[in-house]
């Protein structure tokens, strides 16, 4: 009964943590920099242990405490088995670890582990279902292949844009002016901001993206236009696969739900939980012996 339980909702953007104790109290939530499992085993956990040391300090507890906590890892790229296998190998203190992809724990906790699926579309984007212990997976391969409907990629296409725009290949818009004076209209600090820059990093210019769309901008439409189709795409795989209720999730999703198709409406629901409420979850399982635990 001394035991913890933290769940871990961990993307390109940021990482989140909810601690409960044996009895579901919340002992404490708390927040920490970008956590895909692509940025390296080692910066995952710091970031991990940083957001998981703030919520134990909400009540009086600290680090001294990693000793009984069994943290539930929900993180961006995790699809991978090499991914896996390097989260769950790597030299940790806690009490046990378990992990599984952000998008599943997102799912667990947005159905109360019932069937049901969800589309994450935030820095990356992924979509998941659970039909009878069946996981189907759309998308949520990475920023340079998948992440459609994605704020990284919609940000990386309006950079692009604006700078073929620049270069007088294509009409200039409000958008692709205020993009370029973001770079002080200058190709080479583009090009070494690049040469730095994370999915997180291209992600932040999404927000603006949809404010010049909602101006009437028509560049903005036409990258809102695109990454509305895809994401209608996404929701489609996964009716088609027998998914019935749906939950989107992630900041941009909310920037696309009301332009989502009307045939794709109806299947639309809210979630019951989060992506931290899946992932204590999926770890309560393990460590109780209900579902294996994986470290």
């Amino acid at each position: 009964m001394n035991m913890l339980f933290a769940g871990v909702d961990g993307g390109g953007t940021s990482c989140r943590v909810r601690i409960e104790t044996a009895e579901r109290e919340v002992v404490g939530e708390g927040f920490a920099g970008p956590s895909n499992s692509r940025l390296g085993a080692a910066r995952v956990y710091y970031e991990i242990e940083k957001a998981c040391i703030e919520a134990l300090h909400q009540s009086g507890r600290g680090r001294e405490d990693f000793s009984v906590l069994h943290v539930g890892l929900g993180l961006a790229g995790l699809g991978l088995d090499s991914e896996l296998k390097s989260i769950l190998s790597f030299p940790h203190s806690f009490a046990s670890v378990s992990g599984a992809t952000d998008a599943y724990t997102a799912c667990l906790g947005a159905h109360g582990g019932e069937n049901g699926g969800i589309l994450i579309l935030g820095t990356g984007s992924c979509g998941l279902g659970i039909v009878d212990g069946e996981v189907i997976n759309v998308g949520g391969w990475g920023f340079e292949i998948s992440d459609h409907a994605s704020g990284a990629l919609l940000g990386l296409s309006a950079i692009r844009s604006s700078l073929f725009a620049a270069e007088g290949c294509r009409p200039e818009t409000d958008l692709t002016r205020a993009i370029m004076a973001h770079f002080k209209n200058d190709p080479q600090v583009m090009v070494k901001w690049a040469e730095r820059a994370e999915p997180h990093n291209y992600g932040s210019f999404a927000p603006t993206v949809f404010d010049y769309a909602d101006k009437g901008d028509p560049l903005a439409e036409r990258l809102v236009a695109k990454s509305v189709y895809e994401a209608g795409c996404m929701v489609q795989a996964l009716l088609k696969r027998g998914v019935e209720r749906i939950c989107l999730m992630g900041g941009v999703s909310k920037r696309l739900e009301s332009r989502l198709p009307e045939d794709i409406k109806p299947s639309l629901c809210d979630p019951l939980g989060d992506a931290m409420d899946g992932a204590i979850r999926m770890v309560r399982d393990d460590v109780m012996g209900r579902g294996g635990a994986k470290v």
